[in-house]
């Protein structure tokens, strides 16, 4: 999300299905996105809890990001955690578990 109170043209976008006040940032590739979206994480104060988690605990970051007021969706940890499983991205906490480390910005 955009919280810039000067955005140049192309900076942030607004979609169809948000709301008139929804900006979100442009980012030039997916690293940057990601980037950013980890500072944002560990800058938050209200997302500092989820730090005490394993980085492969998914399922409890997903509780405490909706727990925290990441998104307007109640149901927001539990369609995370579903969409986790179903698309099976828990096979890489395997891979990051084997290589002892999971790069945290």
């Amino acid at each position: 999300k955009c919280f810039s109170k000067n955005c140049r043209k192309g900076h942030c976008a607004n979609f169809t299905d948000d709301s008139h006040k929804d900006f979100f940032v442009q980012y030039g590739n997916a690293w940057a996105s990601y980037r950013d979206h980890s500072k944002f994480l560990k800058s938050g104060k209200r997302y500092q809890k989820l730090f005490k988690y394993d980085a492969t605990d998914y399922k409890s970051w997903a509780r405490g990001l909706a727990k925290a007021g990441y998104a307007t969706d109640k149901q927001y940890g539990e369609k995370l955690i579903a969409m986790i499983q179903s698309l099976g991205l828990d096979k890489y906490d395997v891979v990051a578990d084997a290589q002892e480390e999971v790069m945290l910005p």
